[in-house]
């Protein structure tokens, strides 16, 4: 039985984009297992856990990366912003009794310690390439839209014929240096 190491997102978006950051690294993907937990209030609910806590028990699992978005306290006073997303996960890990093998990497503008994980790939695009996808998104906001996140994210895959991710970034140093170590 080989261990696999396991990284939680948010969506599915975080998962396609999350394939190609180690694609990138070169990781071997039948060594990585990416899930989904459907939404970050999934991140504090103990049921998300209950198969994930059986699979670690058994060594199915060496080490989990939780990925979860710092989004705003002002949206959300217990679970949003960076400091508060980051207390509340290191209380469900304490609880799974799995602190020495779990990591977070709270995903953001680097900047602003606010935001999501297409801030964080807003944030190392050239200026240029960010000024298009800003103004994209002022146009675009000005209509009824379900959500900025997705918009921006997805855009680079429509509107450029090669997507503009600048993974060598420095604004990706911590995200880089988290999945080496759920790899090793």
């Amino acid at each position: 039985m080989v261990s696999k190491a396991l990284i939680l997102c948010e969506g599915g978006n975080d998962i396609g984009f999350l394939t190609k950051f180690c694609k990138y690294l070169e990781l071997d993907m039948k060594k990585i297992e990416i899930q989904k937990v459907s939404g970050k209030s999934n991140f504090f609910k103990e049921r998300t856990y209950l198969t994930i806590r059986q699979k670690i028990t058994r060594g199915l699992y060496s080490k989990v990366l939780f990925i979860v978005d710092a989004d705003y306290v002002a949206n959300d006073g217990t679970y949003g912003g960076f400091e508060n997303s980051k207390k509340e996960l290191l209380k469900v890990i304490k609880n799974l009794n799995i602190e020495e093998r779990s990591k977070i990497f709270i995903a953001c503008d680097s900047s602003t310690r606010e935001g999501n994980l297409e801030h964080l790939v807003l944030s190392t695009l050239e200026q240029e390439e960010r000024d298009c996808i800003l103004k994209l998104l002022k146009c675009v906001l000005k209509m009824d839209v379900h959500s900025d996140k997705k918009i921006v994210l997805s855009s680079y895959e429509a509107i450029f014929k090669e997507s503009p991710y600048n993974l060598p970034h420095t604004n990706f140093d911590e995200l880089r240096e988290s999945l080496l170590w759920v790899y090793e």
